[in-house]
């Protein structure tokens, strides 16, 4: 795929940055006078009328009904965003507030994951998502088995990293508390520091190989482990700060703003669009449909992974519209990432 280089030649990427950069200020369709005042090298408001005139030809820019101005394009945007410098720390006052995680001593995981998601949202002043990491991923510490009735046992799951998982269980049959004991002494003694994947496959293992006692037992656990480790879309999901984009000049329309809470309300989707990007180092820009959902289509996801155990990564972003100030917002969600990875690695 061809860079913004190979296709505009120095003045027309200068021209069409600053466009861009207007419109992130403004919101407004910009003008060839106003990018005149701004131009390092003065060129008259005709030439940069007749650039602007090829930009749009060649998709970056759009003249919305009779207005004058022209409107960068999601085009626009995505070239835009890859010339980006590499993004360095947050501004002063950001990373003041940033740094407090590492002073906050968390009793749970949740509590870490809703105050980065709470954090993030009053820095950047758009809303946060932050996305859990796949279950199969994380490392299993140990398990507890409690008897609540007579055919139900309420099975918890604990991972290395403090993440707690619960799940009932109708059991069909009577199991004393003594049994259960015996299997969460065997479980935590064999499977400990191992990932959820491989204690669900050693499970079925076991079920084929020994402890005839424990067949029922065995199939009840791999049913949930099943359940937690296949219900992946249904992972916990925090969001913050959604009503910060009330106000903002794309959503007046209040039709609009509708169908952005309900896309916001899609957990399941949003959590499917973000596990592509789990693997995937350092800073993701998601801009309008590539996201492609419904409500998203004038806006952008700045994402990036955290980590929590070895090999299990979770995700953590801002939403808002094409037109964030991206400069600004990009270092900020990037050390709020690696805040978040640091923080685990002291609990």
């Amino acid at each position: 795929m061809k860079g913004l280089s190979d296709i505009l030649n120095e003045r027309e990427r200068s021209v069409l940055e600053l466009i861009v950069e207007n419109y992130i200020v403004f919101a407004e369709p910009v003008g060839s006078t106003t990018i005149a005042k701004f131009m390092k090298k003065k060129v008259s408001s005709a030439t940069i009328r007749s650039i602007m005139g090829e930009l749009e030809e060649l998709g970056f820019l759009y003249k919305p009904h009779a207005v004058a101005g022209r409107v960068p394009t999601p085009k626009a945007f995505r070239h835009y965003v890859n010339s980006l410098p590499v993004p360095g720390l947050p501004g002063k006052k950001e990373l003041k507030v940033l740094e407090t995680m590492s002073r906050i001593r968390y009793g749970y995981t949740e509590e870490l994951m809703a105050d980065a998601s709470r954090i993030l949202a009053a820095i950047a002043r758009f809303p946060s998502i932050l996305v859990e990491p796949k279950v199969e991923s994380m490392l299993f510490k140990e398990v507890e088995f409690v008897r609540m009735s007579r055919y139900t046992i309420l099975i918890v799951f604990v991972t290395a990293s403090g993440m707690v998982h619960k799940r009932f269980v109708d059991t069909n049959e009577d199991i004393e508390q003594g049994t259960l004991d015996d299997m969460k002494h065997y479980m935590n003694e064999r499977f400990s520091g191992l990932s959820f994947h491989v204690v669900k496959e050693n499970i079925i293992r076991d079920m084929r190989r020994d402890r005839e006692n424990f067949q029922n037992l065995y199939r009840k656990i791999q049913d949930t482990l099943d359940i937690l480790v296949g219900d992946e879309d249904k992972r916990e999901v925090h969001i913050e700060g959604a009503s910060k984009m009330i106000g903002i000049p794309e959503f007046s329309d209040v039709e609009k703003l509708k169908e952005l809470f309900k896309a916001l309300e899609n957990k399941e989707r949003l959590v499917h669009l973000l596990d592509q990007y789990q693997s995937k180092e350092g800073i993701n820009v998601i801009l309008g449909s590539e996201s492609d959902m419904r409500g998203m289509e004038g806006m952008s996801i700045i994402a990036s992974a955290y980590r929590i155990d070895r090999d299990s990564y979770g995700v953590l972003g801002i939403i808002g519209p094409m037109r964030m100030n991206y400069s600004r917002l990009i270092p900020i969600v990037g050390y709020t990432a690696r805040a978040v990875t640091d923080r685990f690695k002291t609990m």
